[in-house]
């Protein structure tokens, strides 16, 4: 038999007995699911279960495989663990979904709301260019979440729904919709504006649907190399990942780059693009260094810049 405490909080140390079975043959699973008979709200996904590492210094290791037995992380009969309440989860495609679906219906209400807000005006071909452009992106985003995308874990906590509902819904949709859906955006202050032309508004048009069809081959692309869990991760090779590590950010930050040209700089866009640059850049600096680990450095990640080129 194999029994291992764990300090649940709220509750204290409580033992948890495996009859006529070796560390070997209980697996993470089997032991969230003894947690949750035993305390019922912590379903696995809110449970983060660590044990203790070799050294003093070194921190608890995260049993995160559920497929995986204690013995493979080293947890023996008799071990002392240590859960960690995640809080309420939701989700994670989920997440993708609420995120998402705020600025599609945002956008469109802000413009006609602020005939109210600013007083009657003509809407200019910018503006409502514009809009048609945020809300294809945003449904292009909600049915790569549903179809495309394939998530590494299950779920995330409440709070990351909150986050970044107040990220994509107050930036792409409540700034942008206050600072542009103006009448200094409006037909009477651009008639002889380059940015109210056809020329101008195709140009920019056909620029920013390109980046999004790209990008969308590099959500493809990366959806089929997904692996299931325990098995070595594959490299991407796809169109633009032979000279850029991460080239979905690529071609994201230059669609929204497009959009901030569109405008002529407008500050909404100014401040989704700063926003999301900086992001996306932190997020490829990880996926760099996680590509250096697990692969050969010379083959993958080589020569090519991690996302934003010739900078970074």
């Amino acid at each position: 038999m194999v029994s291992v405490t764990v300090s649940i909080p709220g509750k204290g140390p409580q033992s948890f007995d495996f009859p006529g079975k070796t560390a070997a043959g209980v697996t993470v699973g089997d032991l969230k699911a003894a947690i949750r008979a035993k305390v019922p709200k912590f379903v696995p996904n809110r449970q983060r279960l660590t044990a203790p590492s070799g050294g003093e210094k070194e921190k608890p290791l995260p049993l995160t495989d559920e497929g995986k037995s204690l013995a493979d992380y080293g947890v023996a009969d008799g071990a002392k663990l240590r859960l960690k309440d995640l809080g309420y989860q939701v989700g994670y495609r989920w997440l993708f979904i609420w995120e998402y679906i705020g600025p599609i219906f945002i956008n469109p209400a802000l413009l006609y709301v602020s005939q109210y807000i600013w007083g009657p005006y003509e809407p200019s071909q910018l503006q409502l260019t514009v809009r048609n452009l945020i809300v294809a992106h945003f449904v292009k985003r909600e049915l790569e979440s549903v179809f495309v995308h394939k998530f590494s874990r299950p779920s995330v906590p409440l709070t990351f729904v909150i986050r970044n509902c107040a990220y994509y819904w107050g930036i792409t949709g409540g700034l942008i919709g206050l600072t542009l859906y103006r009448p200094g955006y409006g037909a009477v202050a651009l008639k002889d504006s380059i940015l109210n032309t056809p020329a101008w508004l195709n140009f920019w048009t056909a620029f920013i649907l390109a980046n999004e069809l790209l990008n969308l081959n590099t959500h493809l692309h990366l959806s089929s190399l997904r692996t299931a869990p325990g098995e070595p991760r594959k490299y991407p090779t796809g169109f633009g990942f032979q000279w850029i590590v991460c080239a979905n950010y690529f071609f994201e930050t230059m669609g929204v780059l497009g959009l901030v040209i569109i405008t002529g700089g407008d500050i909404g866009t100014i401040v989704y693009l700063l926003i999301a640059s900086y992001f996306m850049g932190l997020w490829a600096g990880q996926k760099y260094r996680r590509y250096k680990k697990e692969h050969d450095p010379k083959v993958f990640p080589g020569r090519r810049w991690v996302v934003f080129p010739p900078f970074f």
